[in-house]
């Protein structure tokens, strides 16, 4: 859509035009609101005309209208105006980059200057989630006072036609028709995205590398005659390295190769690097003028350098050798593709005490990462389930405890065999100091064992309806802190509290009301989690008292969720922060209920985006209920599935949850944590009568409802009882619960009935993660249907058992038998990790139901990283001094 000068688009007075190009038409206009000049991008036709594209992009205009940085030009508005659709953006007044870049290269300082402004903007949208995906000269503006604003930041994936996530960057296919675009793209971009593979922060690292190699220069680091011979060179040439300036800096040159590494694992991971190195002070030229050989110093610096570019523990070696002050550095490490957080009810991450190392736990197993090493490594002997990590004082060894062990264990990170400490049924919280391993129990206390093993002694007896997690044992070697959650409900951790305790006398003190995980600095601050925010108030060890008042002080980090009191943090002796990012809360972690044929059509349900969890259809089909959860608790919600009417809230009196319909259709059970505790209720599911309570909670246990038997008689109930689960049944005839079977597992079962009422389906992990079928009542026999199996559920002709991504055809008469698993297509609907209940099912007709998505932006790529913050004790001093110890 072309406009003219005096034509206007809603408020705003075209005046002139900027330029064109494949992502739209660009000119300077007036805004008659608020008198300012700004520049108004028209963009594509085909955007206003797609719904999903434009939805789509309006979600990534608001994520980036978040961003407030001096070297990012800001985003103002979205304005509609007829068919016009258009950005409204800052007007930055100068030339780009680009067109500097026409008359050659930059003095190397000027160009060192404008790369550590590009890496402050990119290290700034990368905290907010953010990826460029399309960095180039041409994106990068220069004011008058020659300040770097980089634009169109996020815009070239809101912007593109809709592919597959994996091709979700610029690339030929879908803009070879668009002139002027791949051959400026191509030059700058990553490997990975020239083949079609998702971006991620490192595809902005690499291009990063190719505009500063460029701005040193005045050439491409990668050229060709066409499209094609340019991503030729990009995957398999190298840059010339003769071609950089002899005053190149030589921590500049290691910097660039690091950036410009084709396999992206061995590329710099973030940004935050180059932020570092570029603050370093100027290093003469590498090499003497006069002889052209290198200056023997310049080889130290170098390898040097390349450490400080591995990650932070050259950064370390740097700041030795030319004594510079402390200052905090933010980056995130990535988990390697395939790997994603596991075991998040316990503790997943921990640093060591001279912060050179991190270790974590993905997909049930210990990694360690050195921060000097661009790759993590397995560690032996923890594929059992591992969970809790901490590692010793001096740094050399860990402890952990092995949920298939039912253990505590003790290994030398540089090798041997691990050592089994004592038995642990589970851990909720560990540290490791002088005095010894000590972990909570829930609701048997705090626990201490010496790191040699041997007996466990319990040093805090937890009270009646008290569970103790997260210990540490303060200086003094006698006081403990540690949370104390006070009854059986799954909103315990909202109103927990940190106290300390001394196991001499026994006296406990409560510090905050309202808070889990505290620890104890020693800045003489007490760091506490609330509601995914880490809080930071001053403490006085010596008299056990706060001596100000709680201010937040980190965002945005995991908790234990429902599970326990954990957050996902650790500090360093040293004062580095690493923790697990999470989302601020459950407006954040939405989705869209949809129902999903065999055949991948979608239809979406007529329902706005929120947090729903635990769909289940009625056996009738006609409706599903579902729980909703809004940040501040959840309640059960039917929908009618003919759409002839809204959703209507059934219960209304807790944290309710996990429906499960009876077999006529007319009633549901539900857990509830209402009167202080987790138990099940029953209701009308017209929400006519009064709720009535089906069980009462064992101390220290939690019972969930499972699934009804198709005669009525009989509710399988799941109960979790510190980290093991176990299944029974509930008699309504006889009004008492038995335990079903022998069922084992630390993860829920997930168990349902067969249509017939005849078998039950449930998933253990019992000897790893495996899908069983049992018969009802139990005799003793049961068949294994599959491994690493989860979410079983029953077509409704009982001929088919399904579970995720794969299914298997049965028979229940005369005898059970079942033939070979089958994988079947995915279904797109939101699956949780395996210790959440089944977050889908299945209509009679054999449709699924669940949620489309439960991230904010549907469209990006899942991320799964720790952050760490480099002498963050600085800053939190600096932020909340401390008073002098009289």
């Amino acid at each position: 859509m072309a406009l003219s000068a005096g034509s206007s688009v809603g408020p705003y007075d075209i005046v002139a035009p900027l330029g064109a190009g494949g992502m739209g038409e660009v000119y300077r206009a007036h805004d008659t609101r608020l008198k300012r000049d700004v520049a108004l991008k028209v963009l594509p036709a085909a955007l206003s005309q797609d719904v999903d594209r434009l939805a789509r992009f309006k979600r990534e205009a608001q994520v980036l209208a978040s961003l407030n940085h001096p070297h990012i030009a800001s985003i103002y508005g979205v304005e509609e105006s007829g068919p016009a659709l258009c950005l409204v953006l800052e007007l930055v007044e100068g030339d780009t980059l680009a067109g500097r870049l026409r008359h050659g290269a930059l003095p190397v300082d000027d160009a060192i200057r404008l790369a550590r402004q590009l890496a402050d903007a990119l290290g700034a949208a990368h905290e907010s989630g953010i990826i460029h995906r399309d960095l180039k000269p041409a994106n990068i503006a220069l004011t008058a006072d020659d300040q770097v604003k980089v634009l169109d930041f996020g815009l070239a994936k809101a912007i593109d036609p809709a592919l597959p996530d994996a091709a979700s960057s610029p690339t030929p296919r879908p803009l070879a028709t668009q002139d002027g675009v791949i051959l400026g793209t191509a030059a700058y971009m990553s490997p990975e995205q020239a083949k079609g593979r998702a971006a991620d922060k490192r595809s902005d690292v690499w291009a990063f590398g190719c505009v500063f190699y460029e701005m040193l220069t005045g050439v491409t680091a990668f050229q060709g005659e066409d499209v094609l011979d340019t991503l030729t060179a990009v995957m398999r040439s190298e840059p010339d390295w003769s071609a950089l300036p002899a005053r190149t800096p030589a921590h500049v040159r290691t910097l660039l190769e690091r950036c410009l590494k084709k396999n992206r694992k061995e590329r710099i991971a973030d940004i935050a690097v180059a932020q570092f190195l570029l603050d370093a002070p100027s290093s003469p030229p590498s090499s003497d003028p006069s002889t052209g050989r290198v200056r023997p110093w310049v080889l130290a610096l170098v390898s040097t350098a390349a450490l400080i570019a591995g990650a932070v523990g050259g950064v370390f070696v740097w700041r030795s050798i030319f004594k510079t002050p402390l200052t905090v550095t933010r980056f995130s490490f990535p988990l390697p593709d395939g790997q994603q957080f596991s075991r998040l009810g316990h503790q997943s991450v921990a640093i060591s005490p001279d912060g050179t190392r991190i270790v974590y736990v993905a997909n049930r197993q210990m990694y360690v990462r050195s921060m000097a090493d661009p790759e993590p490594r397995a560690i032996p002997g923890t594929d059992s389930g591992a969970e809790s990590p901490a590692f010793s004082p001096d740094g050399e060894s860990v402890v952990f405890r092995s949920a298939e062990n039912s253990a505590l264990i003790r290994l030398a990170l540089t090798g041997g065999a691990p050592v089994t400490l004592c038995p642990a049924l589970t851990t909720f919280g560990l540290t490791w100091s002088s005095n010894g391993i000590l972990f909570g129990q829930g609701d048997q206390g705090i626990v201490r064992v010496s790191a040699e093993g041997g007996t466990k002694d319990i040093v805090i007896a937890a009270g009646d309806r008290e569970e103790a997690h997260g210990p540490q044992l303060l200086p003094d070697g006698d006081h403990v802190l540690f949370t104390l959650a006070t009854s059986a409900s799954a909103s315990k951790w909202d109103t927990a509290q940190i106290v300390v305790q001394s196991i001499k006398s026994g006296e406990r003190k409560v510090l905050v009301k309202g808070g889990t995980d505290g620890r104890y600095l020693s800045t003489g601050h007490l760091v506490y989690g609330l509601g995914r925010v880490l809080y930071a108030v001053p403490f006085d060890p010596r008299r056990i008292e706060l001596t100000g008042v709680p201010i937040p002080i980190v965002e945005g980090v995991r908790d234990g969720g429902m599970f326990s009191g954990s957050m996902h943090f650790s500090v360093s002796d040293t004062g580095s922060l690493v923790y697990i990012p999470g989302p601020m809360d459950a407006s954040s972690d939405r989705g869209e209920l949809a129902i999903v044929d065999r055949k991948g059509a979608v239809e979406r349900l007529k329902l706005p985006p929120r947090r729903y969890e635990n769909p289940r259809v009625s056996p009738d089909g006609k409706s599903l209920a579902v729980n909703i959860d809004d940040g501040k608790g959840s309640d059960v919600w039917i929908y009618e599935l003919s759409g002839v009417s809204s959703i209507r809230r059934l219960t209304f009196g807790g944290r309710d949850q996990l429906p499960v319909w009876s077999p006529d259709s007319r009633r549901i059970a539900f857990q509830s944590g209402r009167e202080n505790e987790e138990a099940i209720f029953l209701q009308a599911a017209d929400g006519s009568g009064k709720t009535e309570r089906l069980t009462k909670a064992e101390r220290g246990s939690v019972r969930s409802p499972e699934s009804w038997s198709p005669d009525g008689a009989h509710l399988l109930l799941r109960e979790t009882k510190g980290a093991a689960v176990s299944l029974w049944s509930y008699s309504f005839s006889e009004a008492k619960a038995e335990p079903f079977g022998d069922v084992r597992s630390t993860e829920p079962t997930n168990a349902v009935f067969s249509p017939d009422g005849r078998w039950v389906a449930y998933s253990s992990t019992e000897g790893g993660r495996r899908l069983f079928v049992q018969p009802f009542p139990a005799t003793g026999a049961r068949y294994e249907i599959a491994t690493d199996a989860i979410y079983p559920v029953w077509s409704a002709n009982g001929k088919e058992l399904l579970w995720t991504g794969a299914s298997v055809r049965v028979s229940t008469k005369p005898s059970f038998t079942f033939g070979n698993p089958m994988k079947r297509p995915g279904t797109g609907l939101w699956m949780p990790g395996p210790a959440l209940p089944r977050s889908w099912d299945i209509t009679p007709e054999g449709r699924f139901v669940g949620t489309l998505t439960r991230v904010a932006n549907p469209d990006a790529p899942v991320a799964y990283s720790f952050q760490v913050v480099l002498n963050w004790l600085e800053e939190l001093k600096a932020r909340m001094p401390t008073k002098p110890r009289s």
